[in-house]
């Protein structure tokens, strides 16, 4: 995947104007993506694990407003897909949901690193 198959750029492009042209905010939220976003996956794991469909609701809403508010567009999609299958009462989220969302996770981090590297 490339960056603009895994970045929303308009919305990384809009925190750095934000920031007067720095990229100080982007670098912290990145940070921040960086720390709580295993956390977030674990939720979400969890709530697979208990067969929980609003939890696994709630855990995919939460990763969806960290990524989408950083521009991690494919991991707010992803988180959104199973936001919506919690949401219809269904925990089925495919025996490999663990190594997608690493995948994603660890795309994401190196698509948004390279983005701030070119700043």
């Amino acid at each position: 995947m490339t960056a603009s198959d895994l970045l929303d750029l308009t919305t990384l492009q809009n925190l750095v104007e934000l920031d007067e042209g720095g990229h100080e905010l982007l670098s912290e939220m990145i940070a921040i993506f960086r720390e709580d976003t295993p956390r977030r996956i674990r939720d979400i794991l969890a709530a697979i694990a208990r067969g929980n469909a609003e939890d696994l609701s709630r855990a995919g809403h939460a990763l969806k407003g960290g990524a989408g508010a950083l521009g991690a567009d494919a991991m707010r999609h992803l988180a959104a897909g199973l936001e919506t299958l919690g949401r219809s009462g269904s925990t089925d989220a495919g025996e490999d949901l663990p190594q997608r969302l690493e995948a994603m996770f660890q795309a994401s981090l190196a698509a948004l690193d390279a983005y701030v590297a070119k700043l």
